[in-house]
C-alpha cells in the first residue's frame, strides 16, 4: 500500500510504483553491479601477470578499473547494469599500461620494439632489432646487465550471466592460456644486436573467441654479475602491457 501523490488516496498494489528516489536507487544498484564487473576484469589482469609481480610497484587496480570503465562504456547497445567489458573488441586503452608507478616503462627504456602474432594467435614474437643497449636505460644505479620477461595471457570478456545473476568471465580462470619466457642476462653494450624472443601457449591450447591475447614485457636490471650471481638493482626493474591481439 502506498499513498498516491496526486489524490492522496491509499493505493493497494503488489508492486510499488516508481518514483524518483526508487529510480535513483535502482540505477545505483546497477552501477554498483557494473563496478563489480570492472574489478573482476582488473583482477584477471593482475593474476595473469603474476610472473611479473616483483617488477610491479605501487597500486594499479584503480587504474585498471578506470580502463575497464572506458571499455565498458563502448558497449553502446547494452543496458546500464548489464553492459559487457569486451576487451576482445576494444583493447586499445590497455596497450601501453605500465604496472610500475615508481618507474614508468617508457621513462626507463625508450626503445622501438616490435610484436608479431601468428594467425591463430597461439604464438607471439617480441623483437628488438638492431638494438644498442648502451645509454638506453635510465636508472638511479649503474646498469651492466639486463634481461627481458615476456608474458602472454588470454584475457576473456566479462558478461552478465542471467542464470547465475552475476557478472562472470566468458571462460573460467583455470582454462585461460598463460605463458612466460625469460631471456638470459645480456650485457649492456654499444654493439647493435637483434633480440628475438618467441613465446607460445601450450600445444593443446588455442586462444578462443571473445578473448584478447595480452602481451606484457618486463625488464630486470643488475649492476653486476659475479660467480654467476646477479646483483639486482633496487626495485628490480619495470614492466608494462605492450600489446593486445
Amino acid at each position: 500500500m502506498y499513498e498516491d501523490g496526486d489524490t492522496h488516496e491509499q493505493i493497494i498494489s503488489e508492486k510499488r510504483r516508481k518514483n524518483s528516489k526508487n529510480h535513483h536507487n535502482e540505477r545505483q544498484v546497477r552501477l554498483n553491479r557494473e563496478f563489480k564487473a570492472l574489478n573482476i576484469w582488473a583482477k584477471l589482469i593482475r593474476r595473469g601477470t603474476l610472473d611479473l609481480c616483483y617488477l610491479k610497484k605501487g597500486r594499479i587496480n584503480g587504474k585498471l578499473v578506470s580502463i575497464a570503465k572506458k571499455i565498458q562504456s563502448m558497449d553502446a547497445l547494452g543496458v546500464v547494469g548489464f553492459r559487457k567489458i569486451e576487451s576482445s573488441k576494444f583493447n586499445l586503452p590497455l596497450v601501453g599500461f605500465c604496472m610500475n608507478n615508481a618507474h614508468p616503462f617508457g621513462d626507463v627504456c625508450n626503445v622501438e620494439h616490435e610484436i608479431t602474432i601468428s594467425e591463430d594467435r597461439s604464438c607471439v614474437t617480441f623483437k628488438l632489432m638492431n638494438f644498442s643497449s648502451a645509454g638506453k636505460f635510465k636508472w638511479s644505479e649503474g646498469i651492466l646487465y639486463y634481461r627481458i620477461y615476456v608474458v602472454i595471457f588470454e584475457l576473456p570478456d566479462i558478461e552478465w550471466n542471467g542464470k547465475d545473476k552475476a557478472y562472470q568471465p566468458i571462460y573460467l580462470y583455470g582454462t585461460l592460456g598463460r605463458k612466460t619466457v625469460v631471456s638470459e642476462w645480456i650485457k649492456v653494450g654499444r654493439e647493435p644486436r637483434d633480440i628475438v624472443i618467441p613465446i607460445a601457449f601450450d600445444a593443446n591450447h588455442l586462444p578462443r573467441k571473445k578473448t584478447t591475447v595480452m602481451v606484457s614485457v618486463g625488464l630486470e636490471f643488475a649492476s653486476e654479475i659475479q660467480f654467476d650471481t646477479p646483483y639486482i638493482v633496487k626495485d628490480h626493474g619495470t614492466c608494462a602491457i605492450l600489446g593486445c591481439f
